[in-house]
């Protein structure tokens, strides 16, 4: 498992965007209740920690901090566009 920088970045880009759309499916579901959204926020991040502690020597730790970070931060702000999009529709 020999990556270099730029596929660390596509690596880290990509699990960002799939932490956005896993939130914003979970808010327009949940239809922005907060309990299930931080649940699967945190849910999600228990079950990444194991993996990195896992991997932890496979890859720099700027990694593991970059994707460990802001795991919680974008499901949420997925989940508020996601409950936002939701109600949109709703309207329409």
């Amino acid at each position: 498992m020999e990556f270099s920088l730029g596929m660390l970045f596509a690596r880290l880009v990509l699990g960002a965007a799939a932490s956005l759309v896993s939130g914003a499916v979970c808010g327009a579901v949940a239809r922005g209740a907060r309990v299930a959204i931080y649940s699967f926020a945190l849910l999600l991040f228990a079950l990444f920690v194991p993996v990195h502690v896992g991997l932890w020597a496979k890859f720099p730790a700027w990694y593991h901090v970059l994707f460990l970070g802001p795991l919680v931060p974008l499901i949420v702000v997925g989940a508020r566009l996601g409950a936002r999009q939701d109600r949109w529709r709703q309207h329409s």
